[in-house]
């Protein structure tokens, strides 16, 4: 049985931020478990302002990150949190990978979210709004709930790990639970 393959990326382009620190830790949670992960940086990946208006004309950037998500068996994505919410950056990403004209090819795609910000409030509601724009927006299905991380760049040790044990074992099962849900999903399509 090939080994699930997992894309992973946050929702920022600053290699040292946040959620990019929280991304990391999610890879490494997921060399324990089999999988193939794949990280990308979005800033690899730059995107026009989406327009619901105009031309339903794809970038080729969005083609690209549309054909990494059907590639893989799973996505685990992290949101900073600006002001309470998902950034631009990120919103505008699954704006482009939402739903288009043409017709989807097999199942709603699986996700795992996270969230991290520099307190709790703002980082639930910045993973409500990814969740929900997830599940609304891009008619996936969410495995885990999701993981909410609100200590900013103070919740990693030095390894890189989160230093709270209830959230370091919240990223293990959020990695356990997407993971089994892929292997589940391709043993049974």
């Amino acid at each position: 049985m090939q080994p699930p393959r997992i894309l992973v990326f946050a929702g920022s382009t600053a290699p040292d931020a946040p959620a990019t620190l929280l991304a990391a830790a999610f890879m490494r949670e997921l060399a324990f478990l089999d999988a193939e992960p794949t990280r990308i940086a979005l800033a690899d990946y730059p995107l026009p302002l989406f327009d619901a208006d105009a031309s339903s004309a794809q970038p080729p950037n969005a083609l690209r990150l549309r054909e990494l998500v059907r590639s893989h068996h799973a996505v685990f994505v992290v949101s900073p949190s600006r002001s309470g919410s998902m950034p631009p950056l990120l919103h505008n990403l699954l704006e482009w990978l939402g739903p288009r004209e043409e017709p989807r090819r097999g199942p709603p795609p699986l996700f795992a979210a996270a969230a991290i910000a520099d307190d709790d409030w703002s980082a639930g509601a910045a993973l409500a709004g990814l969740t929900g724009h997830l599940t609304r927006g891009l008619c996936a299905t969410l495995v885990g709930g999701g993981l909410a991380v609100g200590r900013g760049g103070r919740a990693f040790d030095a390894k890189g790990g989160l230093d709270d044990p209830r959230l370091a074992a919240a990223l293990t099962r959020l990695a356990r639970d997407l993971v089994a849900a892929s292997r589940e999903r391709t043993n049974n399509p």
